[in-house]
């Protein structure tokens, strides 16, 4: 498994929270995920410690597109695993919410995209 680490230059300056579609589809051309998407690897992608959220307009900026190219959630989850670098249960206990509702934000779009 290949990892992949967003950054704290990724959250923007001294800021603890990933944010704003226009940002995470930025970061995703950087991360190179439309190449990754095609590829046979798995990847692990690493929130870095000291993030405090991951909201839905960044997820969505970042991993719509790979969700759209792989098929859906399910096949998403096959290629990329999210970890995450805080040791603190309660951080991760937040993230992990933000992410599954971002999930669920994403497979919306997915099911009613034409």
């Amino acid at each position: 498994m290949k990892k992949i680490k967003l950054t704290k230059a990724h959250r923007g300056p001294s800021s603890t929270m990933f944010t704003g579609r226009p940002q995470g589809h930025q970061v995703r051309e950087e991360l190179k995920l439309n190449q990754c998407d095609k590829d046979k690897e798995e990847y692990e992608i690493s929130i870095p410690k000291g993030t405090t959220s991951f909201n839905p307009s960044f997820f969505l900026g970042l991993f719509y597109e790979s969700i759209c190219n792989l098929g859906g959630i399910d096949n998403f989850h096959r290629k990329y695993k999210i970890t995450f670098e805080d040791e603190d249960t309660e951080v991760i206990k937040c993230l992990k919410e933000d992410i599954a509702d971002n999930e669920r934000q994403a497979l919306i779009e997915y099911n009613n995209r034409k």
